[in-house]
């Protein structure tokens, strides 16, 4: 009767290694060629183009309207850096000022365009305008709605004085996204499109898109 025989295992030889040592750089070599196929195709170009378009959109909140994408597409960066605007500043709001020389400083930039992340002095966006206005007046607040509403201190509706900044919500993103200056009788001063003076209160458009309103620092005349 024949004896069954025990599976034999040997070690493994310089030459199973040197096998094993070439088939990894094979399947490298491999990998290597599929990942400059897809960046030299069409698919390389489609996946910028959207994440091109989700930095525009993150970037580009305020845009009259409209989003920056659909607006102007920038041409292709060798790298994502977001430069901010002159003008800009971030920082607490420091100083107290006059809200009749703010509201006149804005009301004499009536019929500009509005251009986003404009600081002046041929174009606004909105809370380009507000800081312009304010610092015309002494005071200095930070750059952005989002930045200017965390600032300055509430007011509630029924308590608006000239000169108070009030916030909208008037397209998708983080609100606020929209700020104009109150200057009485239900009405602001914004960089709509261009900067002009129009009613707020009792207005059902502006009405339903309030965030609130905020105070600046107004030194006693």
């Amino acid at each position: 009767m024949a004896r069954s025989r025990s599976p034999q295992f040997r070690p493994a030889s310089a030459d199973d290694r040197g096998s094993s040592f070439v088939e990894v750089g094979a399947v490298t070599l491999v990998a290597a060629g599929i990942i400059l196929a897809v960046a030299q195709s069409p698919i390389g170009e489609t996946f910028h183009d959207s994440v091109r378009e989700m930095v525009c959109l993150v970037e580009g909140p305020e845009c009259g309207g409209e989003t920056w994408t659909e607006v102007q597409r920038p041409e292709e960066p060798e790298e994502y850096v977001f430069t901010f605007p002159v003008g800009y500043y971030g920082g607490e709001v420091i100083g107290e000022g006059n809200a009749r020389v703010a509201i006149e400083w804005a009301l004499s930039k009536q019929g500009l365009p509005y251009v986003w992340g404009g600081t002046g002095p041929h174009g606004y966006d909105c809370s380009g305008l507000v800081q312009g206005a304010w610092r015309a007046a002494g005071v200095q607040i930070p750059r952005t709605t989002w930045q200017q509403q965390g600032a300055l201190p509430p007011v509630s509706r029924d308590q608006l004085q000239p000169g108070d900044l009030i916030f909208f919500q008037t397209i998708p993103g983080p609100p606020p996204t929209h700020v104009g200056m109150y200057i009485g009788d239900g009405k602001m001063v914004h960089a709509g499109s261009p900067v002009n003076v129009t009613q707020v209160l009792g207005n059902p458009y502006w009405e339903s898109r309030w965030v609130g309103a905020a105070r600046v620092p107004q030194a006693a005349e």
